[in-house]
């Protein structure tokens, strides 16, 4: 059961999924570059079972697919019901059959301890309720010797996806402050808003 507060920070994925679903082609192309590198840093190869964290609408599960072959399992969770729907959607349309769908937090898995080879986040760690004990889950669930291999965006001023607009409603619109532990793109970036306890 997903916490009523962590519910509310869904509703915008959930309206977002259909759009994610229509620009499947785009988002799959522009984040093509760290799906690679999660694939590098991960070590994913043929038969593995891997376990994507926070994977919306499908990707990097789609490609994680072919990676793994056959033989291999990926395991695909989000909290929004709605973007699993989509990557659901998007496995059926491709006709891959070793890809699993669950919906939950990334901060409560509920898997076994040491049922993956591995475990990859794609964006989402940002936005996780609890990212330290996401990370627990994480390793807790993976075996070993396996990998764990996340992406967070860095800093703002490195983003002009975000920045271009946000900075042009920032001198005209008082924003009040952000609590720089909730939930945000830019929660996890080294040095600017994240701190290690």
């Amino acid at each position: 059961m997903i916490p009523e507060d962590q519910n509310r920070a869904l509703k915008p994925w959930q309206a977002a999924a259909r759009h994610w679903d229509n620009h499947r082609a785009v988002i799959e192309q522009m984040f093509a570059p760290l799906t690679s590198g999660l694939i590098e840093e991960a070590r994913i190869g043929i038969g593995q079972r891997i376990l994507d964290i926070g994977g919306g609408s499908g990707e990097p599960s789609l490609t994680l697919s072919s990676i793994v072959g056959p033989t291999g399992l990926i395991m695909c969770t989000d909290p929004a019901s709605e973007m699993l729907q989509t990557a659901q959607a998007g496995a059926t349309r491709r006709g891959l059959t070793n890809i699993n769908f669950k919906q939950c937090s990334g901060d409560d898995l509920p898997f076994a301890n040491q049922t993956f080879d591995g475990a990859v986040g794609r964006l989402s760690a940002m936005f996780f309720v609890d990212p330290k004990k996401a990370a627990a889950e994480a390793l807790r669930v993976i075996r070993d010797d396996g990998y764990i291999s996340f992406v967070v965006w860095g800093p703002k001023e490195a983003n002009p996806f975000f920045s271009i607009v946000t900075d042009v409603i920032d001198r005209f619109v008082e924003v009040p402050p952000q609590d720089l532990d909730a939930p945000d793109v830019f929660r996890l970036v080294p040095g600017v808003c994240w701190s290690e306890s």
